[in-house]
C-alpha cells in the first residue's frame, strides 16, 4: 500500500499473491488420548521452511495446549516464530459414538493475512484522504485553488512516502508542457523552475502513452524499455528511481498529468492506489479549469465594462466634436475681426478652452478604440529616442530616465501621434507614482507570444510582437487597484487625476491590434508592457515630419458638395469654403445629396462628406456619387472610426480623411490637396 511501497524482489512464477493463504501453508499434527504425537501431515509443510529450533517450538506449543483440546475445548493461540506470525488451532477428535479419541493441531502461517489487513486499513485511510480532498475542492474558492492543490500534493506525498508530487499542463498547441505545481519532501531539491516550457519531443514515449490516456507506472526507471531511452536518461539525471504518472483529462483532451517521483528508494504502486490517484487527477483538473473559467469571466466582464463606457463616450464625443469644430473655427474667424485687446483675449480663452475640450474628447474616443488614426509603419526605437528629451522634461529633475532599446527590434503599424501619446501617458503615470524621485526605464524588444501567454488574456493572438515596457520605481499598486487600472475614469489621484491615462493607452493599443499588461507590487513599482504585432517586409516612416507651410490655400472656382447632418457645422464649412473662392452646394442626408447631384447643372469637383450619416454611410454615398454622377474626388470627415467606418474601408490607402474637430486652415489644406492630387479613393 501507500506506506509500504518499497519494491522488493519480483515474485517468481508459482508464488501466491499477497493476502491468499494456500494449502501448503498448513501443518497438521494428531495427538492420542495420552497427549502423545502420533501422526503428522506433511502436505505443504515444506513451504513453511521451519528451522529445527522452530519445529521444536511448534511442538512444545502444541504439547503445552493439547490437554485443553483433549478435555473437549476448541481454541486458537498465536505464535511468533522466525519473525513470522502463525496461528495454532487445536480441536478435540471423537469416535463415531462421540467418545474422545485424541486431538488435532493445525499450524497456519497468517503473515500474509496480517499484511493484507494492514494494507486494507491503509487503503481505507487513503480513501478517506481522497474523499476529504474531494469535499474540500468541491467548495473551494477559485482564488484558493492553487494553494489547495499545493496542500493536497503535500498530504498525498507525505502519506505515500514519495519524494516529489507535481502537476504538468500541456500547451494548447501540444508542443510543450509546463510544471505548474510541485511539492517536495524535506531535503529533496525542487525542479519546478527547471521544467518550464519543456518540449514534448524530448519525451515521445511518455507523451504517446498520455495521449492514449494510459497510466505510466515505472517501479524501476532502470528497467524502462529501449524505446524510452530518452525518458530514462532524463529521469536518471534527476536521480529518480521510480515514477508514477496519471493523465489529467478535460473534455476530450489530455491537458496535463499528475506525477509522483521516488528519489531515495524505489517504489511500486498497487492498482487500487492508482485508481484513486486518477480520481485525484480528475479532481485537480476540474478545479483548475474552474479557476481558469472564473479568470476569463472576470476579464470578459472588465472588457464589457470598458466597452460599454467606451460606446457611451464615443457617441457623446462624436456629437461633441461637431460642436467643437464650430466653436474653434468661429473663434478663429472672430479673432481676425476684433481690434480690442480685451475682446481678443476673451476669444483666445474660448479658443484654448475648446482645444482642451477637443483633447479630452480625443482621449474618450481612444478609450473606446474609436479615435481616428492614420496607421503607419514605425520603428519604436527611433520614436523613443526622438521623444526622450520631452519625456525627461515631463519627469522632472527628481526622476532619472533610462532607455534600453533592443537590437533589430521589428516594425509595428500604429498612428504616430497615438504611439507618442502612449509614451507620454505612461511617463506621466510613472512620474505621479514617484513623487519622492526614482527611476523610469523604457525598454524595447522582440518577443514571440506563445499559446501559454495568449491563454491568460482575451483576444490575444500568438505570434511575433514588439514589446515596449515602461518600468518605474514608484509606489506600485495593490491587486485591487491593478485589477481596475485600465478602467476609464478610475483614478487613485483624487481631483488631480482624470482616470483616462491608462484607459487611453488601452484603447490605442487595442485599436492597433495589440494588448497591454502590467506587473506591480505595493512599494515595488509598476511595469507596463505594451505588445504590438510585428510587421514583416515594411519600411518605417520618418519619426517626424515638417508641417506643411501652405497657409489657407484659395479655391479656383471648383464646386464642392458638402454632406453633413450637423446643421451648424455644415453652415460653417459652407461659409469657410465660400469665403475662399469655392462654389458650395450642401445637403443634410445622403438622399438629399443624391438629389442635389441630379438637380445640379454643372460638374461637382469634390464630395466632402461625413463618414457616419443617416440612411447610408459616407462610403456608400461616395460610391453612388461616383457611379451615377461621375464624382471621383472624395474627402471624408469624421470624429471617430467606429465599426461601420472600419468595415467600409475608409482608412484604406489612398483615402483622404479629415479628423474632427478641424480648424479652418486644416479644412482648406485638405480640400486643396484632394483637388490637386487627383481622384480620391471612394
Amino acid at each position: 500500500m501507500l506506506r509500504r511501497l518499497t519494491a522488493g524482489p519480483e515474485r517468481k512464477s508459482g508464488e501466491h499473491s499477497r493476502g491468499t493463504v494456500a494449502a501448503r501453508s498448513v501443518l497438521i499434527q494428531y495427538w492420542n488420548n495420552e497427549g502423545a504425537l502420533v501422526a503428522r501431515d506433511t502436505c505443504g509443510a515444506e513451504s513453511l521452511e521451519l528451522s529445527a529450533s522452530a519445529n521444536e517450538r511448534v511442538l512444545e506449543l502444541a504439547r503445552n495446549n493439547v490437554r485443553r483440546a483433549l478435555n473437549g475445548e476448541s481454541f486458537t493461540v498465536p505464535a511468533h516464530i522466525d519473525g513470522r506470525l502463525f496461528e495454532l488451532s487445536l480441536r478435540p477428535l471423537r469416535t463415531q459414538t462421540g467418545q474422545p479419541s485424541g486431538a488435532a493441531s493445525v499450524l497456519v502461517d497468517v503473515s500474509d493475512r496480517a499484511r493484507l489487513e494492514e494494507e486494507l486499513s491503509e487503503r481505507v485511510a487513503f480513501e478517506r484522504l481522497v474523499s476529504g480532498l474531494s469535499s474540500h475542492f468541491w467548495s473551494i474558492r477559485s482564488d484558493e485553488i492553487d494553494d489547495g492543490i499545493h496542500h493536497a500534493l503535500a498530504q498525498i506525498g507525505s502519506f505515500a512516502s514519495v519524494d516529489r508530487a507535481y502537476i504538468f499542463r500541456f500547451s494548447s498547441d501540444g508542443t510543450t508542457m509546463i510544471n505548474t505545481h510541485e511539492w517536495c519532501a524535506e531535503g529533496v531539491e525542487p525542479q519546478i523552475d527547471n521544467l518550464q516550457a519543456v518540449p514534448i519531443e524530448a519525451v515521445p514515449w511518455w507523451t504517446e502513452r498520455l495521449r492514449k490516456r494510459e497510466t505510466i507506472h515505472v517501479p524501476r526507471v532502470a528497467d524502462l524499455p529501449e524505446e524510452a531511452a530518452g525518458e530514462r536518461d532524463i529521469l536518471e539525471a534527476q536521480d529518480i528511481l521510480s515514477v508514477l504518472v496519471v493523465p489529467m483529462v478535460h473534455g476530450q483532451s489530455v491537458v496535463g498529468f499528475l506525477g509522483f517521483d521516488a528519489v531515495r528508494a524505489p517504489k511500486a504502486w498497487p492498482i487500487g492506489d492508482i485508481v484513486l490517484l486518477r480520481m485525484v487527477g480528475e479532481m485537480f483538473v476540474a478545479a483548475l479549469e474552474r479557476k481558469r473559467a472564473v479568470e476569463l469571466e472576470a476579464q470578459l466582464n472588465q472588457a464589457r465594462s470598458i466597452e460599454n463606457v467606451a460606446r457611451l463616450a464615443g457617441g457623446v464625443a462624436h456629437d461633441f466634436n461637431n460642436l467643437l469644430a464650430v466653436v474653434l473655427n468661429c473663434s478663429t474667424i472672430l479673432r481676425r475681426q476684433l481690434l480690442d485687446p480685451e475682446h481678443i483675449q476673451f476669444v483666445d480663452d474660448i479658443y484654448e478652452s475648446a482645444k482642451r475640450a477637443a483633447d479630452l474628447t480625443r482621449h474618450l474616443l481612444q478609450i473606446g478604440r474609436r479615435g481616428v488614426t492614420e496607421p503607419v509603419v514605425l520603428d519604436l526605437n527611433t520614436i523613443v529616442v526622438g521623444l526622450a528629451p520631452l519625456l525627461s522634461r515631463t519627469l522632472g529633475e527628481h526622476v532619472e530616465l533610462a532607455t534600453e532599446l533592443g537590437v533589430d527590434v521589428g516594425l509595428v503599424r500604429i498612428g504616430l501621434p497615438q504611439f507618442e501619446q502612449i509614451l507620454v501617458n505612461l511617463t506621466v503615470n510613472a512620474r505621479d507614482a514617484m513623487l519622492r524621485g526614482g527611476k523610469l526605464e523604457i525598454r524595447t524588444t522582440n518577443e514571440h507570444l506563445d499559446d501559454r501567454h495568449a491563454r491568460r488574456f482575451l483576444d490575444v493572438k500568438p505570434g511575433p510582437h514588439v514589446v515596449l515596457s515602461v518600468k518605474d520605481t514608484g509606489s506600485g499598486m495593490t491587486p485591487e487597484v491593478a485589477a481596475r487600472a485600465f478602467e476609464p475614469f478610475f483614478t487613485t489621484k483624487g481631483t488631480r487625476g482624470t482616470g483616462l491615462g491608462l484607459s487611453t493607452v488601452y484603447g490605442i493599443v487595442k485599436q492597433a491590434g495589440g494588448h497591454v499588461a502590467l506587473t506591480t507590487e505595493p512599494g515595488e513599482g509598476t511595469t507596463v508592457f505594451v505588445y504590438l504585432p510585428l510587421i514583416e517586409d515594411a519600411t518605417a516612416v520618418p519619426s517626424s515630419r515638417e508641417p506643411e507651410r501652405i497657409a489657407s490655400p484659395l479655391g479656383r472656382g471648383e464646386t464642392v458638395l458638402v454632406v453633413e447632418d450637423s446643421a451648424s457645422l455644415r453652415l460653417l464649412v459652407r461659409g469657410v469654403l465660400t469665403a475662399n473662392r469655392y462654389r458650395v452646394v450642401d445637403a443634410e442626408t445622403p438622399i438629399d445629396a443624391l438629389s442635389v447631384c441630379q438637380r445640379h447643372g454643372g460638374a461637382i469637383d469634390l464630395l466632402l462628406t461625413d463618414v457616419i450619416l443617416p440612411q447610408m454611410s459616407g462610403k456608400e454615398l461616395a460610391s453612388r456619387a461616383r457611379d451615377e454622377y461621375g464624382i471621383h474626388r472624395v474627402l471624408y470627415m469624421s470624429g471617430y472610426d467606429d465599426d461601420v467606418v472600419a468595415h467600409q474601408g475608409v482608412l484604406e490607402p489612398g483615402t483622404h480623411l479629415l479628423q474632427k474637430p478641424f480648424l479652418e486652415a486644416d479644412l482648406l489644406r485638405e480640400v486643396r490637396r484632394v483637388l490637386d492630387g487627383g481622384a480620391g479613393a471612394s
